[in-house]
């Protein structure tokens, strides 16, 4: 093989390394697995496909599959260019010093601009923790969680439409498989999860259909360039809410981009 060949076949080798598919993860999966590991690690596979996210951004607990830190931090990464967005600093509110003390810490989330754009509050304690093996880490629990609430604000409209985006590209069988599991999958993180039920309330990720219907809405937002463009936006989306046209979940992702594009617009000025 001559030199110039060479050359080309390792260019080609170079190329396809920096341009991974999450599809062969599977090789990071355990082999020899029982039917249930089998079915979640698939499970992870598709998730991982539909959402843009590395298969270690995905924990099963209890056959059900959530987010972790390392996947909004991904994700976070991924985006924060073209976002705009800087850095994320967590801070104590008060710290746990005993085994009956809470635990409260503040995330804030900054452009580069040195802006807030959003910010997350967490908090531990034995009574909202139900994993006893990580009770005694109060003060690290509440650190995290903050960072995942935080970070979920901007995140999960960019979830949302990424799954609408990718979930076509998913074989027949991995769309059933994860039919159920997209739709709270990402609207809480398994480290939020051994809170009590009054603690944390996830909001639910919407279904294919769901997302289809207000997919010209959220377009409209992105679109708008003042924000006047953005108001009128707003009335169409106050009018579906009066003819009930969307449901809870539906409002709660329009409300959450329209906020977030009226920031954007309101940092450039």
């Amino acid at each position: 093989m001559s030199k110039k060949a060479k050359k080309s076949k390792i260019a080609v080798q170079v190329k396809k390394a920096r341009t991974p598919s999450w599809q062969d993860a599977g090789i990071l999966m355990k082999k020899g697995a029982t039917p249930v590991e089998t079915k979640n690690q698939q499970m992870i596979i598709a998730l991982s496909v539909a959402f843009d996210i590395p298969p270690q951004g995905i924990t099963i607990l209890a056959d059900n599959p959530y987010i972790n830190k390392q996947g909004l931090e991904f994700v976070f990464d991924k985006h924060r260019d073209d976002k705009g967005w800087s850095h994320f600093l967590t801070k104590p509110i008060e710290l746990a010093k005993a085994a009956g003390d809470t635990a409260v810490f503040v995330t804030k989330l900054y452009n580069k601009e040195g802006v807030m754009v959003a910010n997350g509050y967490g908090s531990a304690n034995a009574a909202n923790i139900k994993m006893g093996t990580i009770k005694v880490f109060l003060n690290e629990m509440a650190e995290t969680r903050s960072q995942n609430r935080c970070l979920r604000k901007v995140l999960s409209p960019i979830l949302y439409r990424t799954f609408i985006d990718r979930v076509s590209a998913l074989k027949t069988e991995q769309r059933e498989l994860i039919a159920e599991a997209s739709a709270n999958f990402g609207s809480v993180t398994v480290e939020e999860i051994g809170a009590s039920d009054e603690e944390t309330k996830p909001e639910r990720l919407l279904s294919g259909e769901e997302m289809k219907a207000i997919s010209g809405i959220l377009q409209n937002i992105t679109n708008a360039k003042t924000q006047k463009d953005l108001e009128v936006v707003g009335t169409e989306i106050k009018t579906q809410v009066k003819t009930k046209t969307v449901n809870e979940n539906q409002v709660a992702v329009l409300r959450e981009a329209w906020t977030g594009q009226s920031q954007k617009l309101a940092f450039k000025q």
